[in-house]
């Protein structure tokens, strides 16, 4: 009964600190992330290991972390001539890109994380 009543204890600790990480604002610290999809075909980067974890909470299957050079291997080569414009401010500059694909090509290749 004791050990049944530990373990529950333990597993209420870790699913609030699995909650408590995927709500809240995440410090602009930059300490990429690289992270391939389940799959292992795509490439994404985040600013540090707390948007990694905010990613992961509404994703199913989750993203995997993995190396730069790994992930690069899958960077967006062509995209779409659709135009829609986004932009992203990096390091207090803002930049222009035609569409999302653009802005995540970019970032997938230079590891730039926009805000």
């Amino acid at each position: 009964m004791k050990s049944y009543l530990f373990v529950s204890l333990c597993l209420a600790v870790a699913l609030s600190q699995v909650s408590a990480n995927c709500t809240g604002d995440c410090p602009d610290t930059e300490e990429i992330v690289w992270a391939l999809s389940p799959s292992g075909d795509s490439c994404s980067v985040f600013r540090n290991k707390c948007y990694f974890i905010q990613a992961n909470c509404v994703r199913k299957p989750a993203l995997i972390e993995s190396t730069k050079e790994e992930c690069q291997k899958f960077c967006p080569q062509i995209c779409p001539l659709l135009y829609r414009p986004t932009s992203g401010n990096y390091k207090g500059q803002t930049r222009e890109f035609s569409n999302d694909c653009e802005k995540n090509a970019h970032i997938c290749r230079t590891g730039e994380t926009f805000l």
